[in-house]
């Protein structure tokens, strides 16, 4: 592991766990393997309680809005809009856009999380590790150390505009 920077990211679908190695490089989990047996994951693991709800109502259709609606950092935009990233679940959101003009849109983002999973720092050391040739390896950037459990649903609203009105007066703009 390369580097010492803390990141944050949303997942988009994809499974992080705790104890998962991530390549920041290349956007990619490394599934299948963990630097510790689940055993000492688990016993090294503190839940809290983190309940939360929240809505938000979304009038604008494009993609930089969209990445801000589901938390995407420039890197993770530049994943989805190229396709080096399927979406999933919450994110195929921001494949979803407006087939014509003659169509208002009105999205409401409902988000909630239940708790949150992190790993203790005791036994992160090299010398703590179950599997110090995977460290050695090069393979990943980062340890997943802490995961925000919940989930965010958009619910779209089109209308189709008549010709007798415009677009602004339907949108409530």
């Amino acid at each position: 592991m390369a580097t010492e920077q803390e990141i944050t990211m949303v997942t988009l679908g994809r499974p992080f766990h705790l104890g998962m190695l991530y390549d920041v490089r290349r956007d990619k989990l490394i599934t299948g393997v963990t630097l510790w047996d689940p055993q000492t994951l688990a016993n090294h693991t503190i839940t809290y309680k983190q309940p939360y709800t929240s809505y938000e109502i979304i009038t604008e259709d494009s993609l930089q809005e969209k990445a801000r609606a589901l938390g995407v950092e420039a890197s993770l935009k530049l994943s989805l809009l190229v396709g080096l990233m399927s979406a999933s679940g919450s994110a195929k959101y921001a494949e979803d856009y407006q087939r014509t003009n003659h169509e208002a849109r009105l999205t409401l983002k409902y988000s909630t999380t239940t708790h949150f999973q992190q790993l203790t720092m005791k036994h992160l050391g090299k010398g703590n590790l179950d599997h110090p040739d995977l460290h050695d390896e090069n393979r990943a950037t980062h340890v997943v150390t802490g995961v925000l459990y919940g989930a965010e649903a958009f619910f779209i609203f089109d209308r189709t505009i008549s010709n007798s009105e415009s677009k602004k007066e339907v949108s409530g703009g």
